[in-house]
């Protein structure tokens, strides 16, 4: 890619904090790519002191792939090219005992931290699901804030927040009791500790001589305090995002982050980037008029040199059955007028249970799709279980970890061993592991199960000295063991389903071992960081889609799930009020994200989009009247063309 001139600009200001506010399909990756090159090649910055920051694995693996062009393996290996999160998980790692760990500390994941929070406020009154959501968002708010329990009982602004309050405190001990990490922790840690320790601070400030953070207008407060405080000893850094394209709030992101950019560097060189390489000049004007409703601190108008292109068109359909009907009647017709494939088409749509319909007519007309659900390849179930023997195998205070496998596969140790065994390690304040293995239990269950429990207990301190030795023989020993392929195809009576499960676990051996062993490229990693770095990325989400991206298949997708992506055409369903723009914003009175997240669908589309919205759908078994979205009617008249046809 040839670059222009706002983009060559963008590459040599080095000297002065930079925000490169890129607009959709700008390039920003050939930015980035150029601008590490620029500043090795011709500034002379030492590789190893660069440091690179995306929010997946997957676009981190993206930016080394194309540095290999102009740099050297040694170049590309001594530059930093990371998530924020496996970021965090470098300076825990090297600060573990200022913050009060144990090198062997494990990471729970959400589906974990709910089964958590679950056992916290069971016998409570607060002990339902609903709830149980709310002080999972309110912990991860607090930690996003920066506010300890402590901090945080100093901040409560509502009854929701002083109904948590208690149960944050009770969850932070249980982690801390047993060196457990969540999510947040990876970011929320770090930044504390260089917070408060100016000499940590100084340190890391040290080893950093510049910084480039992609997707900045994705960071949530924390973050955005971790670079302000890496930065801090010479401010230079570049980020690059797109204020147009925040539609993250529910994760943490905020508009505010580009506020403060401008405050706290009163330097900051401003770049924007408004030539669109992705698509026609009709769908870029639409986009500018629709994002113009929005009051933005930092406007832009994206153009193109591609030419005007297709009209958009607007199909009005009866109900969500006759709208899908509707749809993929245009895509057969038009794919077969301008030879396209299937896979060049993209349906997206606000909410995954939308899909259901267009799916039932794709199977009835018999064309291949392929939805994105999103699903992480770590819900199986299989790979829930490996991994929690991978996980006591290194903290034998992983209290969940425990429960999970001790009778997976069956070990005959019930229901009573295990609450006999909870009581014993609650009065002793040990883990269950740890309890398992004290000889005072004796005297509390039958000698058979003592022995179950022993043999159990041993067999994970044996598989626990291979961790400094041997680390890819753990897994290959745990799936000999248990006889385990066995055991998975006597639990499901559906061979196909069971067959799969294997073809799971066979994929995550070998994805263990390759980052176990290492390669030319790659150093070979601990055992403690593979899992940690598979929780840190996109490497959960993107195996399936990696998998079918190359076959010829409709994809059908969330806008959320297409940001980033790109199709030939682009159709977007379910416009109604109430649908997008959603119930809630509407209720809430914040429908600015919303047509952030309308922008973003536009913008996926390179040649034609088809926008569609219902006057009838099924709600609650109810059929209920509908409005046109309101963002319809922001579009600019001139590039809308309406299809009236009627389904035969």
């Amino acid at each position: 890619m040839i670059l222009n001139k706002i983009q060559q600009k963008a590459i040599h200001i080095i000297n002065n904090p930079c925000l490169i506010l890129a607009g959709a399909g700008s390039g920003k990756t050939s930015v980035i790519i150029n601008k590490i090159i620029a500043l090795i090649k011709i500034y002379q910055y030492d590789p190893k002191k660069i440091f690179a920051l995306t929010f997946t694995n997957k676009a981190a693996k993206e930016i080394e792939l194309r540095l290999f062009e102009k740099l050297t393996i040694n170049q590309i290996q001594d530059i930093t090219i990371s998530t924020f999160h496996s970021l965090g998980l470098k300076i825990i790692r090297n600060e573990y005992k200022l913050l009060g760990l144990k090198s062997n500390f494990t990471l729970f994941d959400e589906n974990e931290q709910l089964r958590l929070l679950k056992n916290i406020i069971y016998n409570t009154d607060n002990s339902n699901v609903f709830f149980l959501k709310k002080l999972l968002y309110q912990i991860s708010c607090w930690k996003n804030k920066l506010l300890n329990p402590n901090l945080a009982r100093k901040h409560i602004n509502s009854s929701l927040e002083k109904n948590c309050i208690f149960f944050y405190e009770q969850y932070d001990y249980f982690l801390k009791q047993h060196n457990i990490l969540d999510f947040n922790d990876l970011i929320f840690l770090p930044t504390l500790l260089l917070k408060n320790n100016v000499n940590v601070r100084l340190r890391w400030q040290k080893k950093i001589q510049y910084l480039l953070v992609d997707e900045y207008q994705d960071i949530n407060i924390s973050q955005y305090e971790l670079i302000k405080l890496l930065c801090d000893y010479n401010s230079n850094f570049t980020v690059v995002g797109d204020n147009d394209q925040s539609i993250y709030s529910w994760r943490g992101a905020q508009q505010k982050i580009f506020h403060l950019l401008k405050y706290d560097f009163q330097n900051l060189n401003i770049i924007k980037m408004e030539q669109n390489y992705r698509s026609s000049g009709c769908i870029l004007h639409a986009a500018n008029i629709l994002i113009s409703n929005n009051t933005n601190f930092f406007n832009k108008k994206l153009f193109s040199k591609l030419g005007y292109g297709n009209k958009i068109y607007i199909i009005m359909s009866i109900n969500e059955i006759n709208e899908a009907q509707k749809i993929i009647k245009f895509i057969k017709k038009h794919r077969i007028k301008n030879n396209k494939k299937y896979k060049d088409y993209a349906i997206l749509y606000r909410s995954n249970y939308q899909a259901r319909v267009v799916e039932s007519e794709l199977i009835y007309q018999d064309i291949p799709y392929y939805i994105h659900s999103g699903r992480s390849f770590f819900d199986s179930l299989e790979i829930k279980d490996l991994l929690a023997y991978l996980r006591l195998i290194i903290n034998h205070n992983d209290d969940l970890a425990f429960l999970r496998i001790i009778n997976t596969p069956n070990r005959r140790i019930g229901l009573v061993t295990l609450k006999k065994l909870k009581n014993f390690a609650k009065i002793n304040q040990i883990s269950l592991f740890i309890a398992s293995t004290d000889q005072r239990i004796t005297v509390k269950l039958m000698k058979s199960v003592v022995l179950r429990l022993n043999n159990f207990s041993s067999w994970i301190l044996k598989l626990s000295s291979f961790l400094s030795v041997s680390p890819e023989k753990i897994l290959k020993n745990i799936l000999q063991d248990t006889n385990y392929f066995a055991w998975i195809m006597s639990y499901y009576d559906d061979v196909i389903i069971s067959e799969k499960r294997i073809q799971n676990i066979i994929f995550f051996s070998n994805q263990l071992n390759k980052m176990l062993v290492g390669d030319n490229f790659n150093l070979p990693m601990k055992l403690e960081d593979v899992l940690i770095r598979f929780f840190c990325g996109d490497f959960n989400n993107s195996i399936q889609d990696d998998e079918n991206q190359e076959l010829d298949q409709l994809q059908l997708m969330t806008i959320h799930a297409s940001k980033g992506l790109e199709f030939s055409v682009v159709c977007i369903i379910g416009l109604e009020e109430g649908t997008l723009p959603h119930h809630k914003s509407i209720i809430d009175g914040n429908i600015t994200e919303e047509r952030r997240l309308m922008y973003v669908g536009i913008t996926r589309a390179k040649n034609q989009l088809l926008l569609s919205f219902c006057k009838k759908k099924k709600k609650f078994g109810m059929v209920v009247d509908l409005k046109p979205s309101r963002f319809l009617f922001e579009l600019p008249k001139k590039e809308i063309s309406w299809i009236k046809y009627t389904m035969k």
